[in-house]
């Protein structure tokens, strides 16, 4: 038998993985998320941008401006990102503090507050306890991270 007379197998070898990360806080951020949006839409829709502070209007029952629709948009859009980031838990913890802090700050001093985003302590009560729920969802529920690896093997037999 000669050299080109022989027959070589080849396998190729394909490794796939496939990481996923699931957390009921999931779930929460992304309502958080879409509430904030569609919330600061509405404000948008109503009142415009001509004047970021000038008109104002009620959603839920708390008044806001246009910065205030804007300002709801913005941390909705953050919101819906923790939640489709693998990194949900630090995100939410992070995005959470940010709206205690606002929250508190509306809610203690909210006379200066009134003019500029339309609303006062309503609006300080609403980010506080979005805050807090995600502060608790985002500390009491796991992270699951699943991690699949896939290895393929492909048998092909080639003749020199």
């Amino acid at each position: 038998m000669t050299d080109h007379e022989r027959t070589h197998e080849v396998r190729q070898r394909r490794r796939t993985a496939d990481r996923r990360v699931t957390s009921p806080a999931q779930i929460v951020a992304g309502l958080i998320g879409v509430i904030l949006v569609v919330m600061g839409g509405v404000v948008l829709a109503r009142v415009g941008l001509a004047s970021l502070t000038g008109d104002t209007t009620a959603v839920l029952g708390i008044g806001h401006t246009a910065l205030m629709g804007l300002i709801d948009v913005v941390a909705g859009l953050l919101f819906l990102g923790a939640a489709a980031s693998s990194g949900i838990r630090g995100n939410l913890i992070g995005l959470s503090l940010l709206a205690v802090a606002f929250g508190a700050v509306v809610t203690i001093e909210p006379t200066p507050f009134d003019s500029t985003l339309g609303g006062g302590r309503e609006l300080g009560l609403l980010y506080l306890i979005i805050g807090i729920v995600g502060l608790l969802v985002a500390l009491a529920f796991p992270t699951k991270v699943v991690d699949r690896v896939a290895t393929e093997e492909d048998g092909a037999t080639n003749t020199d």
